[in-house]
């Protein structure tokens, strides 16, 4: 692959990762969607592999509900899917990614949501919880993680990404605050890696799983 070709697969990329706002990185994404896939596999995108293979971990697959946390065009659902995990339900602040993800016709349940404020789902309603590359700049906030574990089930599992500057103190307080207030305890976590290889531009990541209490 020349380097031209690789910028041109990652120039959206870096777009959200600029963005000031949930609507500005809703909207990069609802004209990515057709090309998303082809775009992010042809960089190497590691983050769904990372998190379905932790997650397999810690929660026997099974038929319990999982929500696919910031779902983008499905690439977790079809992980999970094949890996045992039949019933999963979904969320994205970007209507042209959920389009493409339900023609998938994989997921229970898909619906608009944006991490950092109410999720419309019940409190305990999930089994598991999964996240991949949703917690790094230009995306979700850290506090996106309360709806999460409000709404993993007591004993469920919440596993998920963290990258680019959310990596390191930034997420390290936020999961200390978390533990202090007896929402969850950590229970694994891998070792970090490039998640999407861009050139010269590492993007350092971390996959971490808790338990929630």
């Amino acid at each position: 692959m020349t380097s031209a070709s690789s910028d041109e697969k990652t120039r959206e990329l870096h777009k959200v990762y600029a963005s000031d706002s949930p609507e500005q990185t809703s909207a990069i994404y609802d004209g990515w969607s057709e090309e998303y896939e082809e775009h992010m596999r042809g960089a190497g995108y590691a983050h769904p592999a990372m998190v379905a293979s932790m997650l397999t971990r810690h929660q026997l697959p099974g038929s319990d509900l999982v929500l696919d946390a910031g779902t983008g065009t499905g690439i977790m659902g079809e992980i999970l899917t094949a890996l045992g995990y039949p019933n999963i339900a979904g969320f994205d602040a970007s209507e042209g990614m959920l389009a493409r993800a339900a023609a998938k016709d994989i997921y229970r349940d898909l619906r608009f949501g944006l991490l950092g404020e109410p999720l419309d789902y019940d409190d305990d309603c999930f089994a598991a919880t999964v996240a991949s590359g949703v917690f790094t700049e230009g995306h979700a906030p850290l506090d996106g993680l309360d709806e999460l574990v409000r709404t993993t089930r007591c004993g469920g599992h919440i596993v998920f990404s963290i990258s680019r500057s959310y990596l390191g103190d930034a997420f390290e307080t936020k999961a200390r605050v978390l533990e202090s207030a007896g929402k969850w305890r950590q229970v694994d976590a891998s070792k970090r890696y490039n998640s999407t290889p861009l050139g010269d531009d590492v993007l350092m990541s971390q996959v971490f799983a808790f338990a929630v209490l």
